[in-house]
């Protein structure tokens, strides 16, 4: 709340010009302006409120203790100043200011109210009345109280703040941000101005510009353990991860009890793949906050990671104990299920992953009813893309089932992807948008049909391949890529977004013992010509280069499948050409990390749902090296009488035109 040391000066000069000012008051101002507060509350005890007649003395003794923080004795006395005079509005807002922080807020309410209504025009009461307002949820009354503050006083800083806050209630982050930005403006070193604004940001997916507003903060006051905590978590959203930590441990270090913090340095460990250490923190996070229901379910994931599945379904159980309607657990615990191969408990919950509303099903809430598996002969259905680009690829199968029961498919699905998915083999009505005057029978989401058709491991749709790659473009990428050799497509880097899971990704130099084979040819399918080979410029002589507009177009992965079909194997990470190769039923093997995705289940050298595909499993977190001594050993078989013409590719040869 405002400060009160101007009303103090006010009522001193009110108090001289009815001349009912005393010596032991003004001792008690000038003790309580030099700090010793406990010397002025003595100057005053020798006043009684009960026995006082001066309604103006009585107001200038309530602000001294309440500037005192003894806000009892504060209160007695303003109500001994509105006793004898009712219509003192200054007192009625002086006694609002200190039912508030005794936190009797609809008094404090009505006491300003009162105020008001004698025609007091101070900026600090309509500050202090939205701050009520704005409690009490009335936020369009608040915005009112705080414009007026504003009127009074257009450099009232704390006032654009609060409004700020307001604004972003109200889903006008627009508004907000120009609030913060004015009240930076008039005070550059706003701490909390500057902390709101940058956590509006990271609400925003704004994380850079979060950033720099934490720094100019940060510049005023170093060890401020909340800035550091928010900044750590926007340098956490934008990859910056080895800074993040040393936030998130800065402002432990300053805070150790802060359990946000420790839930923060959690998620981000995890991030890091670094479970036990992740582990450590969320039972810190625990012991501060024993209940709370994302720490629980952070905690699971990292209890998952370790391979300790049992326990990580216990601690997913204690997280929906907690918050039986936490869409986030819920599709964590699916992926444990699922990964685990309960496939029919697994896509029930499944159906949560619908995590921020980020889906085409909730943003266009359509009026028609979900499929749930009934006839479809003759009916029509819709089908919404969602999630990522392998998901697409692996569940557009699914499309073929429908249409094998008689349905008219229409997918609405990125335009990127309608190239591609003219290659399926059962024709689809492909779009981009939603057309609310067409009529459909039925919608569902792609990853909803799983659900739909009540798949189990035994009854994975499993085809040897279901796309087609383009007649022309595979005779080109052919006579491109030409016959000799044993020619192996790699891909090693999936998306990069944070999001992603970018420890999905392996060093490109982990290939070098594949090009060390007699024959081998590693040829590049990574998208990105000769700034994807960037990635480590000393292997570039090793490895070919299709070129820079080798899927360089709008249309996703169609060079990459015509050149799979003149490719003896493709060896990639966990990422869209994994789908992409099995669909298309080629040769494929996938290098997966230590804690895999649920759909490459536990395990298995093989996946259920591509027959061309094998997997290759980390043994120790982190370790591609080993697992790639394993690839090499299993290709010596497979590159038997390869041979290659003489001398290999050179580096001024490995980009093709």
């Amino acid at each position: 709340m405002q400060t009160i040391a101007n009303s103090i000066m006010l009522a001193r000069r009110q108090a001289d010009v009815t001349q009912n000012i005393n010596t032991a008051i003004d001792q008690a101002i000038a003790c309580l302006n030099a700090g010793a507060v406990g010397d002025a509350l003595a100057r005053l005890r020798m006043f009684n409120a009960k026995r006082e007649t001066s309604p103006v003395r009585s107001n200038l003794i309530g602000l001294i203790y309440l500037s005192a923080k003894n806000s009892l004795d504060a209160l007695d006395w303003f109500e001994q100043a509105v006793r004898l005079d009712p219509a003192y509005p200054e007192t009625l807002s002086n006694r609002g200011v200190t039912l508030q922080e005794l936190g009797r807020g609809a008094e404090a309410l009505a006491s300003y109210e009162a105020a008001l209504r004698l025609g007091l025009a101070d900026p600090a009461l309509f500050y202090n009345r939205g701050n009520l307002l704005r409690e009490a949820g009335r936020l369009e009354e608040a915005i009112a109280s705080f414009d007026m503050a504003l009127k009074l006083n257009p450099t009232y800083v704390e006032a654009f703040r609060v409004g700020g806050m307001i604004l972003r209630d109200l889903g006008r982050p627009q508004a907000a941000l120009e609030f913060f930005d004015e009240a930076i403006r008039l005070q550059p070193a706003f701490i909390d101005a500057l902390l709101d604004r940058g956590n509006l940001l990271q609400e925003l997916d704004r994380s850079e510009e979060a950033v720099a507003c934490y720094d100019a903060a940060l510049a005023k006051e170093p060890r401020h353990a909340g800035l550091l905590n928010n900044r750590g978590s926007a340098l956490h959203a934008i990859g910056r991860l080895q800074e993040a930590l040393a936030d998130f441990d800065a402002a432990l270090q300053l805070s150790p009890y802060v359990p946000q913090a420790w839930f923060n340095r959690g998620s981000l460990l995890l991030t890091l793949e670094r479970p036990e250490a992740a582990l450590v923190s969320y039972d810190r996070a625990l012991s501060l906050r024993p209940r709370h229901v994302e720490t629980l379910c952070g905690r699971a994931i990292a209890l998952k990671q370790l391979g300790r599945f049992d326990d990580a379904l216990a601690s997913f159980e204690a997280a929906l104990k907690e918050d039986p309607t936490s869409a986030h657990v819920k599709n964590n615990k699916a992926v444990l299920l699922l990964l685990g191969g309960k496939l029919e408990e697994g896509w029930d919950l499944y159906e949560y992953r619908w995590i921020l509303g980020q889906t085409p099903k909730h943003a266009l809430k359509l009026p028609i009813p979900e499929w749930n598996g009934e006839p479809l002969a003759g009916r029509s259905i819709i089908v919404l893309d969602e999630q990522g680009l392998g998901d697409a690829i692996q569940f557009a199968r699914y499309l073929l089932i429908l249409g094998e029961q008689g349905a008219e498919i229409t997918f609405c699905c990125r335009g990127g992807l309608h190239r591609l998915f003219k290659g399926l083999e059962q024709p689809v009505r492909l779009v981009d948008r939603f057309d609310p005057l067409e009529h459909y029978d039925y919608q569902i989401a792609l990853s909803s049909l799983p659900r739909a058709f009540k798949t189990r491991l035994d009854s994975i749709p499993t085809r040897a391949s279901y796309l087609r790659a383009e007649e022309p473009l595979a005779q080109k990428w052919a006579a491109r890529i030409g016959s000799p050799g044993f020619k192996i497509g790699i891909c090693w880097r999936g998306n990069a977004n944070i999001k992603g899971d970018p420890a999905r990704s392996i060093p490109l130099a982990c290939f070098a013992p594949l090009a060390e084979i007699d024959g081998v040819r590693l040829i590049s399918i990574q998208k990105g010509g000769d700034e994807s080979l960037g990635d480590d410029p000393a292997f570039f002589p090793r490895c070919e280069n299709l070129g820079g507009n080798f899927d360089a177009g709008a249309d996703h992965f169609i060079d990459a499948a015509a050149a799979m079909q003149s490719l003896d194997l493709v060896v990639t990470c966990d990422t869209s050409i994994a789908h992409l190769a099995g669909a298309l039923g080629r040769p494929v093997w996938v290098v997966l990390k230590r804690a895999a995705d649920w759909r490459w289940l536990l395990d298995r050298e093989d996946s259920p749902w591509y027959p061309s595909m094998r997997l290759f499993r980390q043994n120790r977190r982190g370790d591609w090296p080993e697992v790639f001594g394993r690839i090499a050993q299993a290709l010596q078989a497979q590159t038997e009488g390869a041979r290659l013409p003489e001398g290999r590719p050179s580096s001024n040869l490995t980009t093709m035109p």
